[in-house]
Formats: structure tokens, sequence, C-alpha cells
């Protein structure tokens, strides 16, 4: 795959994080504990939660800046350099919705208070066989024939190597994002949650509740 054959080239690291972690409400992480249950949602969706500030995002669109004193502008047909006046504004569209579901790689108390309604966190210990579960039951619900299945670090405030998928605007930075994601081989406007089941993951990992 191009994107990953650029992101050895650019020396970006995969090291899988030691632990992963997700915030939310103890009722839907027992599912995911004892059934192995996780609910992966169309990327489109999280511009929904408005009234959201830590999940509201245009995953569909990224936007960045830079200060026009570090761009450099050529006029290709003369060679000429053109001198932003004011910041450089990037638009970068993912071309497709997508499906994803997200971890963070840090313990980070703050978090329970960003994220709404959550009152405890699933704390996964053997990331690599998570992961590797993680993939193969999604595989049974979406086909690799029609599915790519990434994982991998979310970069703020800069393009990731495997594209806007993976990139953020540096207001959610504190999240520490590990993200899931499922692109469609052909580009989908409209795509329904899907429910992946690894089964029972008690083993690899436990619940811990909101410190008082």
């Amino acid at each position: 795959m191009s994107y990953v054959l650029n992101c050895l080239i650019l020396n970006m690291d995969f090291t899988r994080p030691s632990n992963l972690y997700r915030y939310s409400e103890r009722i839907w992480l027992e599912r995911s504990l004892k059934l192995g249950e996780f609910r992966v949602r169309a990327a489109s969706d999280y511009k929904k939660f408005e009234s959201d500030s830590a999940r509201h995002d245009d995953e569909l669109v990224r936007i960045d800046k830079s200060p026009g004193s570090s761009v450099i502008i050529t006029n290709e047909r003369t060679g000429e350099r053109i001198v932003p006046v004011g910041d450089v504004t990037y638009r970068t569209e993912i071309g497709t919705n997508y499906l994803t579901v997200c971890f963070s790689q840090r313990w980070n108390e703050t978090l329970f208070d960003v994220f709404p309604d959550t009152d405890a966190c699933l704390v996964i210990h053997n990331v690599d066989e998570f992961i590797e579960r993680f993939h193969f039951a999604a595989s049974s619900v979406l086909p690799e024939s029609q599915w790519i299945g990434l994982d991998a670090p979310v970069e703020y405030g800069r393009e990731s190597c495997l594209g806007g998928v993976f990139s953020k605007p540096n207001q959610f930075r504190n999240q520490h994002e590990w993200r899931f994601a499922w692109l469609p081989v052909r580009s989908l406007t409209n795509i329904e949650p899907v429910i992946v089941k690894l089964g029972n993951i008690e083993s690899i990992a436990e619940i811990v509740d909101k410190p008082l």
C-alpha cells in the first residue's frame, strides 16, 4: 500500500503503546470486556456531536495553518517567489466516509471529564494480542476485499503520512489517540455503524473506575 510505504520512507514510528485506554461509560465497557464488543461508527457521525467538544470534529475534512514566513510559494511559470500575507491555510478532503473506533495511548485522569458521561476506563494490557484479534474479528463483518483496515497513532497539527484519516487539529492533542480505521475500497457517503465482537478479553484487559 502506497501510504504505508510513504510512512516507512519518512520513518514514522508505528511502535504500539504498552497499553491502550478507552474512556467511556461502564455499562458499555462491561460489554467490551466480557463480550469483546465494540461499536465502530462512521467518521461523518462525529460532526453531529455539536455539544461534545471532545468528539465534535469534521473527520472528512482537515484544515491546517502555517505561518506565511515558514512557507515558500513559487510561480511555476516564472520561477518568481510569492510571499504570503498572513497564515497559509491547507484543506485536505478524505474523499470518502469510513469507519473508525478510537482509543488513547495514555492514562490521563482529565479525560474522564473531557468525555461527557465517562465514569470508567477500559485498560488494554496486551496490546499486540488485542489489535490482532480486533482486525481478525472485523474482517468477518468488513471483508478485506471491500475494506482496508489500519491502526496507527494520530498526528496532531500536521498531516500524517497515512493522510487525513490519521491527522487531527492541535486542540485534540491531549487525547493521544490510537485509531482503528476501515476505508472502503470504493468511495462511500453513507455507512451504518458496525458491531465488532472479539470475544471475552478479561485475560488481557480490565476496567478502572473514574477516580474520586
